[in-house]
C-alpha cells in the first residue's frame, strides 16, 4: 500500500490497518482479575472445545502427529459439519465460515493453519484441561498434553465417535455426517460427560469454592452490587477483594480510554479542516473536551482507588497513581497507547489504528453478564448453562 505523508505525519485514511486493542499496559492485570474471579477456566464457555480437544489429543497420540494440529482438525471438522447443513453462520458456536465451505475434509488439509480459523476455540481449552485433571503434561504446552486416565474414560460416552475419528486421520475415511452429530458444536453433550464435568468444575478445593460462589450468586452479579457495601451473600472476603480489585481497574481503564478517544475526536476534526492531524501536548490539555475527560478521569481514579489499592496488583497501583494526577495525564496516556494515539515529538499524533473499529481482548467473552469488566464470570455462567443441557450463546472478546 503506498504511504502518503502529510506535514511529515500519515494520514489517519493512509495508516495501515491494526487491531484496536488498546490495553494500556494492563494486560497483566487485567488476566490476573479475571483469574482471581474465576480460576482455572480460561475462556471456556461451553463445553463441547474440551471434547473436540479431547479427542484430537488422543489421535495424535496414538498416530504420531501433533496434538495442536489434530486438535483443530478434528474442531474444524465438527465446524464443517455444522456449516454443510445450513444455519450455523449466525451460531456463535460455529466459526469457520469464511474458510471451510472451499476446502475439503481431509485430515491432511484441516490440520494446517489458516485452513480453519486462526484463533480456533481450542485455545481456551489449555487452562481448563489441566485444571479438571483430564490431561498431563506440560502446563501451558498443548503439544505436551496427553489424557489422563480419567480424561479416556470421560470420552466413553461417545461411543464410535474417536474409532471414526481415527479412521479418519489414519486413513481419511470421513464419518457420514450423522455419526459425527454427538460432537457438532450445538449439540448438547451426553448426561454423563456433563455430570462429570460438573463435578470436576465445581469440587474441593479454594479455586472451585470460587467457581461455585459466582454460580451461586449468578444472575445477582453486578459491577455496582460487588462495588457497594454490603456485597452480595456468599462471596469470601478475599474474592470479593479481588472482584472489586478488577472491575474497579477496568473501569478506571476505560475512563482513560475517554480521554485518549477525546484526542482522536479532536485530531479528526483537524484532518477535516484540512490542518495537520496531530495537536500538541499543550493544545490537548487547554481543549475543552479534552479537559472534561481527564477530569472524569482523575474522579473516577479517586472513586475506585480504595479497592485497586487493597488488591494489591502492582500493575493496576502504577496505573492508578498515574490517573490521580491531571497534570501529564494525556502524555503519559498517549506513551502507555501507541496503538491509536502515539506520542512523536511532544505532539499527540495517529497511532496503527487511529480510527479503526475497537475489538474485544482476551478470553472469549459469553453472552453478558452484570460484571462486563470481568468476562470470565459471563464465560462461567454460560458453562454452567451449557452442563445444565441449556443452550448458551456467545459473542467473541475477553478482557486482557
Amino acid at each position: 500500500m503506498e504511504v502518503v505523508e502529510a506535514w511529515g505525519i500519515l494520514r489517519p485514511s493512509d495508516i495501515p490497518s491494526a487491531r484496536r486493542l488498546q490495553a494500556l499496559g494492563l494486560t497483566s492485570a487485567v488476566r490476573h482479575f479475571n483469574e482471581r474471579a474465576v480460576p482455572g477456566m480460561g475462556g471456556l464457555w461451553f463445553a463441547m472445545p474440551l471434547v473436540w480437544s479431547m479427542l484430537g489429543i488422543s489421535v495424535a497420540r496414538k498416530l504420531h502427529h501433533r496434538p495442536i494440529e489434530a486438535a483443530n482438525a478434528v474442531e474444524a471438522l465438527a465446524m464443517m459439519e455444522a456449516l454443510a447443513k445450513g444455519g450455523g453462520e449466525s451460531n456463535p458456536r460455529v466459526r469457520g465460515s469464511r474458510n471451510l465451505p472451499y476446502v475439503k475434509g481431509d485430515f491432511q488439509i484441516l490440520s494446517k493453519p489458516g485452513s480453519y480459523v486462526t484463533q480456533p476455540f481450542r485455545q481456551t481449552c489449555t487452562q481448563p484441561l489441566v485444571t479438571l485433571g483430564l490431561v498431563q503434561g506440560t502446563r501451558a504446552r498443548f503439544n505436551s498434553f496427553d489424557l489422563t486416565e480419567d480424561g479416556r474414560r470421560l470420552l466413553a460416552p461417545l461411543g464410535i465417535v474417536p474409532e471414526l475419528i481415527e479412521k479418519w486421520v489414519c486413513h481419511g475415511m470421513r464419518p457420514p455426517s450423522d455419526d459425527l452429530a454427538p460432537i457438532a458444536p450445538t449439540a448438547c453433550l451426553p448426561d454423563a460427560i456433563r455430570a462429570e464435568l460438573t463435578r470436576r468444575i465445581y469440587g474441593e478445593g479454594a479455586d472451585a469454592e470460587r467457581r461455585k460462589a459466582i454460580r451461586d450468586v449468578g444472575g445477582e452479579l453486578t459491577s455496582d452490587a460487588l462495588l457497594a457495601a454490603p456485597p452480595p451473600a456468599g462471596l469470601t472476603h478475599e474474592h470479593l477483594v479481588d472482584l472489586r480489585g478488577g472491575i474497579a481497574a477496568v473501569q478506571l481503564r476505560a475512563a482513560a480510554l475517554d480521554v485518549l478517544g477525546a484526542v482522536e475526536n479532536r485530531i479528526s476534526r483537524r484532518w477535516d479542516d484540512g490542518l495537520t492531524p496531530a495537536l500538541s501536548l499543550a493544545e490537548a490539555e487547554h481543549d475543552e473536551g479534552i479537559c472534561a475527560k481527564i477530569e472524569a478521569c482523575v474522579a473516577k481514579a479517586e472513586r475506585v482507588a480504595r479497592h485497586i489499592e487493597v488488591a494489591n496488583e502492582p500493575e493496576s497501583q502504577t496505573f492508578l497513581g498515574e490517573c490521580l494526577r491531571p497534570n501529564g495525564l494525556v502524555r503519559r496516556l498517549a506513551k502507555r497507547d501507541g496503538v491509536v494515539i502515539v506520542l512523536r515529538d511532544e505532539e499527540l499524533a495517529p497511532g496503527p489504528a487511529f480510527g479503526a473499529d475497537a475489538v474485544a481482548e482476551g478470553d472469549t467473552d459469553a453472552a453478558t453478564s452484570g460484571v462486563s469488566e470481568l468476562p470470565r464470570i459471563a464465560n462461567l455462567l454460560a458453562l454452567t448453562a451449557d452442563l445444565c443441557g441449556a443452550k448458551s450463546q456467545a459473542v467473541g472478546g475477553d478482557a486482557p
